[in-house]
């Protein structure tokens, strides 16, 4: 697959879940965010491979929730997204599913607020202030 597949891949899933909406309603830019970030990406093969964009809805979080996860449940290491708004603002956690350093939190649960796959796995995190997904940095 070639570098401009896997990105018109990836900005097909983009507009199937209508980012832009979404970015409008967290009150972030899609461009910088998102589309510069993927545009502006020298890989030849997708960084995504394995993991797909999803928006759910939430029951306590009003704009639903954007999740970066896995497939299906992972077997090796990996990275899972998620970009909301709460109470308290603005939230882009990075969760791993190995103990990292910049961990502040963990998180194991299964309820109808989270992709099935990432469901009953130990997950550490942190609220990362740069929103840019980490494969396109």
């Amino acid at each position: 697959m070639s570098t401009t597949d896997w990105k018109t891949e990836i900005l097909q899933r983009w507009t199937e879940i209508d980012l832009i909406q979404f970015c409008d309603k967290l009150g972030i830019s899609y461009e910088e965010v998102f589309l510069k970030p993927l545009n502006d990406s020298a890989l030849q093969q997708s960084p995504f491979s394995g993991l797909v964009f999803s928006w759910m809805p939430n029951s306590v979080i009003a704009s639903g929730v954007l999740h970066l996860h896995p497939v299906s449940k992972p077997k090796t290491d990996v990275i899972w997204e998620e970009w909301f708004i709460h109470t308290d603002g603005l939230h882009h956690h990075v969760l791993k599913n190995f103990d990292f350093a910049e961990s502040t939190d963990s998180w194991r649960g299964e309820d109808l607020d989270h992709p099935v796959q990432v469901c009953n796995i130990q997950w550490y995190l942190f609220n990362d202030s740069d929103l840019r997904p980490i494969a396109l940095r």
